[in-house]
């Protein structure tokens, strides 16, 4: 979905060139109208839709791919919507602005060819992925113990700390991307998926072994 689309140009190439399909949100209606005929100019029509409508309150939550190009006002007001209604693992992609206090997992500065007039050579591109919540405490069993881990987490940061089998744990490494979540500490490491309904699963590797490790949301 591309929220403030334009003349539709980024949707039409995703789709030609990568034969996604896409939605393209705009509120000047002369602008929806050169988009469409431009579908259909690139032969596209069947992938691609465009439709008149405030993007503050469009449904977005369908969406894999948000790109955006907007004032920082606009995006400080989505900026809510894409955590609470975006699946973990959406990517948002904005040129030029970023969100506030979000930092971007990726960052890419590209060059462009034919600036328009009174625009750089240079754009930058801003990269999110949608983290899962994980923030609470969570409980399981594995490794001969009991298990309580409190996550700590802003977006795609997140610190643990707790009880693992009777023993302190303190992670010195934890990484949130999208669902997918992973930490080490004191010779463990675990990789696994935080999964709708408030469980986490995965492998926990020991110095011995691999153990499957299951967590439940406590509160």
């Amino acid at each position: 979905i591309d929220l403030g689309s334009g003349d539709g140009r980024i949707v039409i190439e995703a789709a030609r060139k990568f034969g996604a399909r896409g939605l393209g949100i705009e509120l000047d209606r002369a602008l929806v109208e050169k988009s469409r005929a431009s579908a259909r100019s690139a032969g596209v029509a069947d992938r691609v839709s465009f439709v008149e409508g405030d993007v503050l309150v469009s449904d977005i939550s369908r969406a894999s791919v948000v790109t955006v190009y907007l004032l920082p006002a606009l995006i400080r007001k989505l900026q809510p919507r894409f955590i609470e209604e975006l699946e973990p693992g959406t990517r948002i992609v904005s040129h030029a602005f970023a969100l506030t206090s979000w930092k971007p997992d990726r960052v890419e500065t590209v060059r462009i060819s034919r600036p328009h007039p009174g625009q750089g050579d240079e754009s930058t591109l801003f990269l999110w992925l949608v983290p899962a919540d994980v923030r609470g405490l969570w409980t399981g069993s594995a490794a001969g113990g009991e298990w309580r881990l409190r996550i700590h987490q802003n977006y795609q940061d997140i610190e643990i700390e707790g009880n693992a089998a009777g023993k302190p744990l303190a992670a010195a490494k934890a990484s949130l991307s999208g669902r997918e979540i992973a930490w080490e500490a004191d010779g463990m490491r675990f990789r696994g998926r935080a999964e709708p309904g408030g469980r986490i699963a995965g492998e926990l590797q020991t110095a011995k072994r691999a153990v499957p490790l299951v967590l439940i949301r406590a509160r």
